[in-house]
């Protein structure tokens, strides 16, 4: 069976906001006094939701071709569901390593943290929530950890009591696409001590300046971002795996990965934060840069023809770093609009340090805040969004 590890979150790590699953209802499912009062469970029996059932809602590049579950890659992938009842189980495996949060009715924290580890071939039945007072409530799993550690196997959820479709809140309305490299994943963005060893564990896509973004503009977030890798360059010094690469699939490395579909999916903006790890490697060629950057965006406008593209730079850059990869983006920019090109977008997320090495840290969750509350205030102002 595969093994699992089921964890809480301290004070130390809560955030300050709602969770993005119930952004768009004011109620999340809430009860008035005199409703809660008049409950009295009734004997409930275990029902079994299958991963294509119409009953949950899944968000994220999905994958069905595989078997008879469903697999989640990337970061910020999330399945939600509404119920009547006290608990819920998932049947879920993992080729590595995922990490799950948990979050249940609105609340502004996870509640519980699933870390899922790889210990053999057959998947487990893994609690999710249990010792809910009876009623009607919704759950969803949020994937934090990034495709490189890890693919989630979906398999579906054991709901004790009944779900029900009809109490999901309403989808939301804008959809964004974040295309970016470990600063997008939340990579360390829960790590409290600057100078310990990077671990999966302090990695949180929900914490990260996107995930932060798509909650404070209410928009569905689907976040292509892999830890290491390029625009032209990886920052190891390899090509192979580039994030123009990746983007094409499901995921990133793993044999279960297929090409996905751009045309079940249009979002409304593109984010693309790249060039961290190009410059990173000590080995940016301009002229490769910018013409990857060109080719890159030019490829995302065939696919998204009506979709805005925001082309970002940052935090991490300092120094002459980031003033080269700032003029590089901006030519690729200037070159893309004199080709014809439209809703193009530059902006900057700004460091918070200084590094001799041209390289800062990767942003806490107080600075990755800050880079969503600028990033969506600015979004705003540019795209008319209230």
């Amino acid at each position: 069976m595969g093994g699992v590890k089921r964890l809480c979150f301290s004070v130390a790590l809560a955030c300050l906001l709602p969770f993005v699953s119930c952004s768009n209802s004011e109620s999340c499912l809430e009860k008035s006094e005199e409703e809660t009062a008049g409950d009295i469970a009734p004997d409930l029996e275990w029902t079994w939701v299958p991963y294509d059932s119409d009953v949950l809602r899944i968000s994220g590049r999905t994958n069905y071709e595989k078997g008879d579950f469903v697999i989640l890659s990337w970061s910020s992938s999330m399945v939600t569901i509404a119920f009547e009842g006290t608990a819920l189980e998932a049947k879920v495996w993992t080729n590595a390593v995922f990490y799950l949060d948990v979050f249940v009715d609105g609340e502004e924290t996870p509640s519980s943290l699933i870390a899922y580890e790889y210990s053999g071939d057959e998947p487990s039945d893994v609690s999710v929530v249990s010792g809910l007072p009876y009623g009607k409530h919704l759950v969803t799993l949020y994937k934090r950890s990034e495709s490189n550690f890890g693919d989630w196997y979906f398999y579906g959820l054991r709901v004790l009591g009944r779900a029900d479709k009809e109490l999901l809140p309403k989808a939301f309305e804008r959809k964004i696409e974040f295309v970016g490299n470990s600063i997008t994943c939340g990579s360390d963005v829960l790590m409290l001590d600057r100078d310990a060893e990077t671990d999966p564990l302090y990695e949180s896509a929900y914490y990260g300046y996107a995930g932060q973004t798509a909650w404070i503009l209410g928009a569905e977030i689907h976040n292509i971002c892999s830890g290491g890798h390029g625009l032209a360059i990886n920052y190891d010094g390899s090509k192979s795996f580039l994030l123009p690469v990746v983007y094409e699939n499901t995921g990133t490395k793993w044999l279960s990965v297929v090409a996905w579909d751009h045309d079940k999916w249009h979002p409304d903006v593109v984010v693309i934060n790249l060039g961290t790890n190009d410059f990173a490697s000590g080995m940016v060629d301009s002229t490769g840069f910018v013409n990857a950057a060109i080719d890159f965006v030019q490829r995302i406008r065939a696919y998204h023809p009506k979709a805005k593209i925001v082309i970002l730079d940052g935090p991490m850059l300092v120094g002459e770093n980031m003033v080269k990869c700032r003029h590089f983006l901006d030519v690729a920019k200037a070159t893309l609009e004199s080709m014809g090109v439209d809703n193009l977008y530059r902006f900057s997320l700004e460091p918070k340090g200084e590094s001799p090495n041209g390289i800062y840290y990767h942003p806490n969750r107080e600075e990755s805040l800050a880079h969503a509350e600028s990033l969506s205030a600015w979004m705003r102002s540019k795209f008319g969004w209230n």
